[in-house]
């Protein structure tokens, strides 16, 4: 999810590939908070995580994006 000015949100499914790197299925995407839409099948990727600690992970995606991201609830837990 990020925070402001975008407030945009992605739900993926994550599979275990190693001990350091997860295949990508990319779900559902709401864009401005608002706009829903279901992502096609071919939305799909690999994440390699480079570093991860309590609060901060940092990966990069198959086609060499960089993610940064920071635990802001770490008692948050997503809805199953």
């Amino acid at each position: 999810m990020e925070s402001w000015p975008f407030f945009n949100q992605v739900t993926v499914d994550l599979t275990p590939l190693n001990s350091r790197k997860v295949a990508v299925k990319f779900d559902y995407f709401k864009i401005g908070g608002l706009i829903p839409f279901k992502a096609p099948d071919r939305f799909r990727g690999e994440l390699d995580t480079t570093y991860l600690d309590e609060e901060l992970r940092v990966s990069r995606g198959d086609l060499g994006n960089l993610f940064i991201l920071k635990m802001i609830d770490p008692s948050y837990r997503v809805p199953v």
